[in-house]
């Protein structure tokens, strides 16, 4: 009796203690499982850090890149915009000078005759015509400026008379402005010292091509001081 009561308290030890060691197998198994785990992952979160941090050196090196072309192509347009004002200007300065020197040959050409042998008969003299047509072609704009070349600085007298030549309905026609009405006769009357200006307008006739403009300078007494024609200029469309 009292030996079966032995070998049932030593089977239960080996119980208990096969028991004690699942469980520390299990909890040892638990901890490996766990502390892999982490490593495991603590590797990854290192390993995309790397990545963003080289991703991130490669956007700043880009962004580099772009900065440095955009501002090549701002100087470059800068550089064209300079190019095109200083075009512009250099422009300007020409037709400055061109008016300038247009100016001086006028200048030379009214001390020329002023010196020349005949000047006392002439007395006026055209110094300078521009014409320009208007832009819908029913005008023509004139500028004309006479000047005198008595010595002794007297008055002069007197009145300018324009004709035109051209074309209408495919014929030729010359056209007196005072008498066909395209002036007021007045507007061309002159009485001056040294030189006198005018500036006005010619009422073309409708259909009417001017070619030519002829220019009469007439004393007060009727005689004809000077006379030129000149080429009437087409208005570009």
């Amino acid at each position: 009796m009292s030996t079966n009561i032995v070998v049932k308290t030593f089977r239960s030890d080996r119980l208990k203690t096969l028991l004690i060691g699942l469980g520390i197998l299990a909890s040892v198994a638990l901890l490996s499982a766990y502390y892999l785990g982490r490593h495991g992952l603590q590797s990854q979160i290192e390993l995309l850090e790397s990545s963003l941090f080289e991703q991130d050196a490669h956007n700043r090196l880009q962004q580099a890149r772009i900065d440095t072309l955009e501002f090549r192509l701002a100087e470059l347009t800068l550089g064209e915009s300079v190019s095109e004002l200083a075009a512009t200007d250099l422009q300007a300065v020409v037709v400055q000078q061109q008016d300038k020197i247009a100016r001086l040959e006028s200048e030379a050409v009214y001390y020329r005759n002023l010196m020349s042998p005949g000047a006392g008969d002439r007395e006026v003299f055209i110094h300078r015509v521009d014409l320009l047509p208007s832009v819908d072609n029913r005008f023509l704009n004139y500028e004309i400026l006479l000047t005198h070349a008595d010595p002794d600085g007297a008055h002069t007298v007197g009145r300018i008379g324009l004709t035109l030549a051209g074309i209408v309905e495919n014929r030729q026609t010359l056209i007196d402005a005072g008498a066909s009405g395209l002036i007021e006769p007045e507007a061309l009357e002159y009485d001056f010292r040294y030189f006198q200006n005018f500036a006005g307008q010619l009422r073309l006739p409708e259909g009417f091509q001017p070619a030519t403009l002829l220019l009469e300078v007439t004393s007060e007494a009727g005689k004809v001081l000077e006379q030129q024609r000149f080429d009437v200029p087409i208005r570009e469309a």
